[in-house]
């Protein structure tokens, strides 16, 4: 049986996440649900055999805290989920500008700017799940309000309910699979890669350097993103993605010339997610 560890409490998009990859696989899985993004990071490899996170959204862009681990830690990205996000607002009074307490997910805030700046009079509080911030609001008095998922509520449990609160129509959310160790060959189908250029020698030029090895073999980049080691002011890793993989020889070629002026951790091979997938 295959034990994924994902983001709880039961009622997450990570759950919804995890369930979408359940459906691709031939052996039965059980799941397991820690309160943080950081618990479920450490767990995977040990308690459990894979891990399912969010990683990027389509409009807030990356998840800091999940780049920081991967660069800290031994995983390997072995595929990536792409769900819809769409979120509601929930409350305990019918009116809207007597809730004085919102409680919404440290990630999800950022996807409902736009309806949370219209609540002048509510303290935000930032939760680490958004079921969690449906059961405070479930727990709270008649002026608290939440951000959760739209779907994950009974609408008769609130006096008011507006569903799709988030900035964008279509809002999406990617998540990476990720295990301990990469047991995992490289699929034939494999058509996007993650590596880290690691900062243990910094110089002028570096990522031009790095950027010309991509060029210069005409490989497409999908992202860059810089994220600081957190040893010095001025020292930062570089998390890039890009089409193709190890099996293909100008990519090979690519990370093979980048490795000789850097450290680079290759984070995984995998193939491209759809919505449609």
């Amino acid at each position: 049986m295959l034990k994924i560890v994902t983001l709880g409490p039961a009622g997450t998009f990570s759950e919804l996440a995890t369930h979408k990859f359940i459906k691709q696989q031939s052996e039965s899985c059980n799941i397991c649900f820690l309160p943080s993004i950081k618990s479920v990071l450490h767990e995977i490899g040990h308690s459990s055999d894979i891990g399912i996170l969010p990683i990027e959204n389509f409009s807030e862009g990356f998840i800091a805290v999940v780049l920081d681990e991967l660069a800290a830690l031994d995983l390997c990205i072995i595929d990536e989920i792409l769900l819809p996000i769409k979120f509601s607002f929930v409350a305990n009074s019918a009116n809207i500008n007597e809730i004085e307490q919102l409680f919404v997910q440290f990630v999800a805030k950022g996807q409902c700017v736009d309806f949370i700046s219209g609540l002048d009079n509510a303290n935000i509080q930032l939760t680490e799940s958004n079921i969690e911030s449906l059961q405070e609001c479930l727990a709270g008095n008649a002026k608290v309000g939440a951000i959760v998922p739209s779907g994950s509520f009974n609408s008769e449990q609130f006096a008011l309910t507006i569903d799709c609160v988030n900035d964008y129509e279509n809002n999406q959310t990617r998540f990476l699979v990720l295990s301990r160790n990469n047991i995992h060959p490289i699929s034939n189908d494999a058509n996007k890669t993650s590596i880290i250029v690691l900062d243990d020698d910094d110089h002028p030029g570096l990522l031009g350097e790095v950027l010309q090895s991509f060029s210069a073999r005409k490989i497409n980049l999908s992202s860059i993103i810089s994220r600081p080691t957190r040893k010095s002011f001025g020292k930062y890793h570089f998390f890039i993605e890009l089409e193709g993989s190890q099996n293909d020889p100008l990519v090979a070629l690519a990370l093979q010339e980048i490795s000789q002026r850097n450290k680079v951790k290759v984070l995984g091979a995998y193939k491209k997610a759809t919505l449609q997938s």
